[in-house]
């Protein structure tokens, strides 16, 4: 629609043709392509992970330059951009764009040779790919939560350009216990190659400044369809570890994150997968994480880690509900009910608690009303639920919790200071409505409903 003749015609025309330049390539890998043995193909590898992640310079600087270029033509051409997945917000898909060919010539004459002599059983064949530019840059995406890659196999490629930070952190394999340890960190460089399984768990560190764009190839084929590639996908483990690396912990996948880190900002468990997760426990294996994270919940708020802390409490409920479920199920353990019961309101309070610091009253009033759906007469949670009624401004609910709580403490000093707040707050927000409605329609004046 909106794109003008100069950003819709290609920069570079040899971009668009089903021929890979191997001047293009790093002279090292093109002598070892021409060469073609396995001894000369094996020199020009570094090992970063033993038998699983692979480096190589790949690409000449001045090639990088030209394809950031094309791309960027193409973003400002007004065309329309797809996403390269759904975790990255920013970059593109080249097979969209009109590099499929060129990029099915790099697949079959470079990457191939390469892949078949590292992971025979995955990367011997291939009849697809799905390649895309990624960019991480201040105030866009910082990094890339870990995660394993739908591929058989990775190609990665830094394009540049100038940046620190933006390290590549590689952990275990997808399905296996050692999933989530982490095993080498990766620094980029321009031009430079790193090649990896598609069940590998990596993520991408946060870049501190500048920009960096990478070209990725997911390479799929034959391996597709067989059994060991489909038992794979059955071996979801998340979660399944005790004591996992916390760099190697994923918010969008792992659903014990809030276990041990506090999730970003706008981030949380998937409600079903933590269902699932909580449920893999027995009751009395529930009541002992719940206990043991209210008090890793506690240590953090001692510490004013109130994020930290609202994630461990709120993880504790979870387990609290689930223990008091399965203790209820069971003959004769109600002093086990009696006890989780107890657990849970503590843990939905001290969580209340935490987000009032962090200045989340909307979360904290919800928390203290599922305390005094179970308990009306919870002084704390009136208390805790005024507070945030308070810092909501809607004083006619914050009174309302404080005179019930005072009726059940007459004697509590600070339902009683809070009692008092609450008049002054409501008097002076009516003097600045006044004042307001003075300004607007001038003093003594009525805003005039009939005109």
């Amino acid at each position: 629609g909106g794109a003008d003749a100069k950003t819709s015609l290609p920069l570079h025309h040899e971009l668009f043709r089903s021929r890979f330049d191997h001047a293009w390539l790093a002279p090292s890998l093109a002598a070892a392509l021409a060469d073609g043995s396995e001894a000369a193909l094996r020199a020009i590898l570094t090992e970063e992970v033993a038998g699983r992640v692979f480096s190589f310079e790949m690409l000449q600087p001045a090639f990088c330059a030209q394809l950031l270029a094309e791309c960027e033509r193409y973003e400002a051409s007004g065309q329309p951009v797809q996403r390269p997945n759904s975790m990255n917000n920013y970059g593109l898909i080249l097979n969209q764009i009109g590099m499929r060919p060129l990029l099915d010539d790099l697949q079959a004459r470079v990457v191939l040779p390469l892949t078949r002599l590292l992971f025979p059983r995955q990367g011997s064949s291939f009849s697809a790919h799905h390649s895309f530019l990624v960019k991480y840059r201040q105030g866009e995406d910082l990094g890339l939560d870990m995660h394993h890659d739908d591929s058989d196999v990775t190609l990665n490629v830094c394009l540049g350009r100038q940046f620190t930070g933006a390290t590549l952190s590689f952990c275990g394999i997808f399905g296996a216990q050692d999933h989530r340890r982490h095993v080498h960190t990766y620094r980029h460089a321009l031009g430079r190659a790193v090649v990896h399984l598609g069940t590998q768990r990596h993520g991408a560190d946060d870049i501190a400044s500048g920009e960096r764009y990478n070209l990725i190839m997911w390479s799929t084929g034959a391996y597709r369809e067989t059994d060991e590639y489909k038992a794979v996908g059955q071996k979801n483990l998340h979660g399944t570890d005790e004591h996992p690396d916390t760099l190697c912990l994923s918010y969008t996948h792992d659903p014990d994150y809030g276990e041990f880190k506090p999730y970003p900002h706008g981030k949380a468990a998937k409600p079903e997968s933590r269902r699932a997760h909580v449920g893999r426990h027995s009751a009395a294996q529930a009541a002992a994480k719940a206990a043991s994270l209210r008090a890793a919940g506690t240590d953090d708020f001692k510490a004013s880690e109130w994020r930290a802390a609202a994630c461990k409490f709120a993880a504790a409920a979870d387990y609290a509900r689930a223990a008091a479920v399965g203790a209820a199920a069971a003959a004769g353990v109600s002093d086990s009910v009696r006890e989780q019961k107890e657990t849970l309101r503590a843990v939905l309070l001290n969580e209340a608690q935490c987000r009032l610091s962090l200045g989340e009253p909307a979360a904290a009033r919800e928390l203290c009303s599922r305390v005094l759906e179970r308990d009306a007469g919870c002084v704390k949670a009136l208390f805790r639920r005024a507070s945030a009624a308070l810092a909501l401004h809607e004083y006619g609910a914050a009174r309302a919790d404080l005179v019930a709580a005072a009726k059940l403490e007459p004697a509590n000093r600070a339902v009683r200071a809070k009692l008092a707040e609450c008049a002054d707050a409501a008097k002076e927000e009516r003097k600045a409505e006044r004042r307001l409605c003075e300004a607007m329609f001038g003093a003594g004046k009525e805003p005039n409903t009939h005109a």
